[in-house]
C-alpha cells in the first residue's frame, strides 16, 4: 500500500470516528472514539512527516460516494443538491433527509391516504409534531451559525457560541434519529399487519395517488403496503446513518416486558 493509499484509508476512518464522537450519547463510546481519533491523527501526521506525498493522488474522486455507499438515498440527495452549504456536513445530510421525508413520505401519513385503527392513528398524528420539533432544532442551528459568521465577538463570547452550535448539532442528530427510529418501527408494524389480518392498516391494497397540484411523487401508483415498506426502509437508512443509541426503543422493550 502506497503512502497516498494509506492516507486515504486513514481519512475515511477519521471521518467515521468523528461522526461517532459528535453524535453518540454513550460516554464510553465517545471516549473510545476520542482515543481512536487521537491515534489515527497521530499516525497520519507521521506518514506526512516521513513521506513526499503526491497531493493529487489524495483527492479521491469517489470519496463522497464511497463514504455514502451504505446510504443510497442520501447519496442521491447529495448528488442532486445544488445549494451552497456552510458548516457541518452531517447537519447538511440531516437537512436533506428531512426535506426528502417532508416531500415524499409525510404526504402519505394523512388520514385520507393511510387509514389506520385508533391507536396507530394517534401515533401517526404524533409524527407531525415530532417532525416540526426536529425542524425547529435545525432552524436553531442555522440561527446560531449565522450569528457566528456575523463575527464581532470577543474570544469568550465566540467560544460560547461555538459550544452552543456543538450542542445544537448533537441535539439535532439525537432528535432526528429518535424520530426516524420511531417511524421505522411504526411502518414495520403496519407492513407486517398488511401481510396478515389488516386490522391496523385498513387500506393496505389501495393505490397511493396524488393530484396534479401536488405533482409527481416517488410513491405515486404503488400500494399503501408497498409505500409503508419504502417508508420503513428510508427511516432505517436515516437511523443507520446517524447511529444514535436507541434509548427510546430500549424503553419500549422494557415497557412491553412488564
Amino acid at each position: 500500500m502506497t503512502p497516498e493509499e494509506e492516507l486515504k484509508k486513514l481519512s475515511r476512518l477519521i471521518h467515521q470516528y468523528e461522526t461517532v464522537y459528535r453524535t453518540t450519547a454513550d460516554a464510553d463510546q465517545r471516549e473510545r472514539a476520542a482515543h481512536e481519533l487521537k491515534e489515527l491523527k497521530s499516525y497520519r501526521d507521521k506518514i506526512l512527516a516521513v513521506n513526499v506525498i503526491d497531493r493529487g493522488k489524495l483527492a479521491e474522486q469517489p470519496a463522497a460516494s464511497d463514504a455514502l455507499a451504505d446510504f443510497p438515498v442520501l447519496s442521491r440527495l447529495v448528488a442532486g443538491d445544488t445549494e451552497g452549504w456552510e458548516g457541518d456536513q452531517e447537519v447538511r445530510h440531516i437537512a436533506l433527509y428531512l426535506g426528502h421525508f417532508e416531500r415524499e413520505f409525510l404526504p402519505i401519513l394523512t388520514e385520507s391516504r393511510l387509514k389506520l385503527d385508533f391507536k396507530h392513528s394517534l401515533e401517526r398524528d404524533g409524527f407531525y409534531r415530532r417532525f416540526q420539533e426536529v425542524q425547529r432544532r435545525l432552524a436553531d442551528w442555522h440561527d446560531a451559525h449565522r450569528r457566528l459568521d456575523s463575527g464581532g465577538f470577543n474570544r469568550d463570547l465566540e467560544s460560547e457560541v461555538r459550544t452552543r452550535i456543538f450542542k445544537l448539532e448533537r441535539n439535532l442528530a439525537v432528535e432526528a434519529c429518535r424520530l426516524f427510529r420511531a417511524v421505522q418501527r411504526f411502518a414495520e408494524v403496519l407492513v407486517e399487519d398488511t401481510r396478515g389480518d389488516g386490522v391496523k392498516c385498513l387500506n393496505g391494497d389501495a393505490s397511493v395517488a396524488f393530484d396534479r397540484i401536488e405533482g409527481e411523487r416517488l410513491l405515486a401508483g404503488i400500494t399503501v403496503a408497498d409505500a409503508l415498506q419504502e417508508l420503513a426502509g428510508f427511516a432505517a437508512e436515516v437511523a443507520g446513518y446517524l447511529r444514535v443509541p436507541d434509548v427510546e426503543g430500549q424503553e419500549n422493550d422494557r415497557a412491553d416486558r412488564r
